[in-house]
């Protein structure tokens, strides 16, 4: 008879330090077996090993006593006591231990998860695991058996924990074992140990439960183990910071020679706070080519320069374009905001297309350049009034519309050379002259057009415009602009004033 149905039959189990209820059974690895039994109003798991076969006996008074020899943490599994008991015609040995809602593998992966969610789950995954071999390997354990199936959660604590110490190498110089590892004896579980565990040459050494520890974390991202480093992406430039991390560290951890992946959770540790340390921003490259795109554009100019000249405001912008990287910038309007600048593109006469979105009546150029300080350095766009949007109905007929003196902005999509109104893409598809089309953003462009006189001013990135959490100086200063039609002397020396201190030390430590 098996040994769940022997269980399952006298339905209790007499122990040295009292009597469990079985429960149920909750899988097997090798030739040990684990149930679930109770104990009073307390659950425990409890190991089975047959009392045959030395070697793996005596694996398993190591993974008891061994075990036993070091204080608990709370991301190791808590083994309580250790017994032989008789069932039937067989001698058991046995190990109480504590009992845990699940494993890693019947929880799953969060593969289908959406990134946010992907990245919260695996760091707190990586942070328990990270901190429970790091506890092992600082006691001279190395554990030879990282997988989902050795991996518990603690509903308790919120925390997950290591457990099956069944294959671990416990140092000679700190523990006295029973079992002796041979040569030929594969320590190892193809899915997710190193390659020198699977070929039985390598030396045991902590990078190995680092390459699983590489190995759990991408299959739980991924639901995939992989060998070598012909890893999918995990993150993008968009992703949560900690994905990155996480990509990084899982990389090292893969390499398939030893020697080359860390070495211990500690230099894991120490990666991730260079990760995370704030980085310095070399912002003078960028200020030096802005800088040089208003002289080569403007040699005349001496500190504040306007311009309504199409010629000479083509020339800036062209230089500025072929100069500056548009991601070194950001803008902001009368109303303030927090704002990615991506560029300037010239549609006809004084009209341009403002950051991919907004169509501009370019009345002036105002350009302020400051020879001492570059960093100070500026340009406004001051806008005139545009005229609404000429709109086409789905049948390419002019749309009659009446616009209220009120109105600030007006609205578009621009399709097919035409503007339309942005309605009649709302449910994702476009009916014209009876074709349905589907909508994509190759085809159909958002459009706005300020219908009054309006400003924005592009500054570089890391100075005080930029920098301010306090939008109102700036605020002030282009509202005065556009009712001036001009940067006046006071309004700029005001603005200068009010934004001095709040340029970044990046940039001021220089100076």
């Amino acid at each position: 008879m098996s040994l769940n149905k022997t269980l399952n039959s006298q339905k209790t189990l007499q122990t040295n330090i009292g009597c469990f209820e079985y429960v149920k059974s909750l899988g097997e690895g090798g030739n040990s077996f684990v149930f679930h039994f109770k104990k009073g109003s307390m659950d425990f798991a409890i190991k089975f090993l047959k009392q045959k076969e030395e070697s793996k006996l005596n694996r398993f008074k190591d993974e008891y006593f061994c075990a036993a020899q070091i204080p608990s943490q709370k991301n190791i599994a808590r083994s309580y006591h250790f017994d032989n008991v008789a069932l039937g015609d067989d001698d058991f040995c046995i190990i109480i231990m504590k009992y845990y809602d699940g494993t890693l593998k019947l929880e799953g992966n969060v593969a289908e998860l959406n990134e946010n969610e992907r990245s919260r789950k695996t760091w707190e995954l990586f942070v328990c695991l990270a901190n429970g071999l790091n506890y092992l390997h600082s006691n001279q354990i190395i554990h030879r058996d990282i997988k989902p199936e050795n991996i518990f959660f603690d509903s308790n604590s919120k925390q997950y924990v290591i457990g099956d110490l069944g294959i671990a190498h416990f140092s000679d110089d700190k523990f006295e074992r029973e079992s002796k590892t041979k040569p030929s004896e594969r320590m190892a579980n193809f899915g997710f140990s190193a390659p020198e565990q699977i070929n039985s040459k390598g030396s045991v050494a902590a990078s190995c439960d680092i390459y699983s520890l590489g190995q759990v974390l991408y299959w739980y991202l991924t639901g995939n183990t992989i060998r070598g480093l012909n890893m999918s992406p995990i993150s993008n430039s968009n992703s949560p910071d900690e994905l990155k991390y996480l990509e990084l560290i899982i990389k090292k951890c893969l390499i398939n020679e030893p020697s080359k992946r860390f070495q211990s959770v500690s230099e894991i540790s120490e990666y991730v706070k260079e990760l995370k340390a704030p980085k310095r921003h070399n912002y003078w490259p960028a200020l030096h080519l802005f800088d040089d795109s208003i002289r080569r554009s403007m040699p005349k100019i001496r500190g504040y320069l306007e311009t309504s000249d199409a010629k000479i405001i083509n020339r800036f912008f062209s230089n500025f374009q072929e100069n500056c990287d548009a991601d070194d910038f950001w803008y902001m309007s009368v109303e303030g905001g927090d704002n990615t600048f991506t560029g300037i593109k010239h549609i006809s006469d004084s009209n341009y297309l403002f950051c991919g979105l907004t169509e501009v009546n370019l009345s002036k150029l105002l350009v302020y350049r400051d020879s001492h300080y570059i960093y100070k350095n500026f340009f406004i766009l001051l806008l005139e009034p545009s005229s609404p949007f000429e709109l086409f109905d789905d049948k390419g007929n002019t749309v009659e519309r009446e616009i209220g003196s009120e109105c600030k902005l007006d609205y578009a999509t621009l399709w097919n050379g035409r503007y339309i109104d942005s309605l009649e893409i709302n449910n994702g598809y476009y009916e014209f002259q009876g074709e349905v089309l589907k909508v994509n953003r190759e085809s159909f462009n958002d459009r706005m057009r300020h219908i009054e006189k309006y400003a924005y001013i592009i500054v570089p990135k890391g100075t005080a415009t930029a920098c301010m959490t306090d939008r109102t100086p700036t605020e002030r200063f282009l509202e005065r602009v556009v009712k001036a039609g001009a940067v006046e002397e006071d309004s700029l020396k005001t603005y200068m004033n009010e934004t001095r201190a709040h340029h970044s030390s990046e940039i001021t430590m220089y100076n």
